[in-house]
């Protein structure tokens, strides 16, 4: 259990790829996803990790992400309900998810991001992650690349 403040917490579990496609779809700076076929597809064959957060039963934020191999994570989606915002909740799906995988011996975790979601910028890199690189992807959108090594 995390406290969020005003007496009020928020419990962060494993989640289901349904639950993560109803979070996803209430973000509007997300492109919308009709169906969790589109997560299960890229994640498929790997091993992955899906984490969701709740606040008074109610679905405020997920985080997912899959092994590349046994020592790198890479992760993947993830975001928070516009109405739930402020509260902590990214930054804390983010240290549960650098734990989950710490704990299974994961040396690096790698996360991919745009310009557009500054505050995720800003919070990779309060959180030690460095930028390792930028391409531009099919939709003609600089992507940056940071990492970083788990102790």
């Amino acid at each position: 259990m995390w406290l969020i403040g005003n007496g009020r917490f928020m419990e962060i579990r494993l989640g289901s790829l349904d639950e993560a496609l109803r979070v996803h779809n209430q973000i509007e700076e997300l492109l919308p996803i009709s169906d969790s076929c589109y997560f299960s597809e890229r994640i498929a064959d790997k091993k992955f990790l899906l984490l969701v957060a709740e606040i008074d039963n109610a679905l405020v934020g997920y985080k997912l992400g899959y092994w590349l191999d046994d020592n790198c994570f890479y992760s993947w989606l993830g975001g928070v309900h516009p109405d739930y915002r402020k509260r902590g909740i990214a930054k804390a799906l983010l240290l549960e998810q650098e734990r989950h995988v710490g704990e299974r011996g994961t040396k690096e975790i790698r996360v991919k991001s745009m310009n557009q979601y500054r505050s995720m910028l800003l919070l990779l890199i309060a959180q030690g992650y460095a930028i390792t690189g930028v391409h531009v992807n099919a939709q003609g959108k600089e992507k940056i690349h940071f990492a970083k090594k788990l102790v």
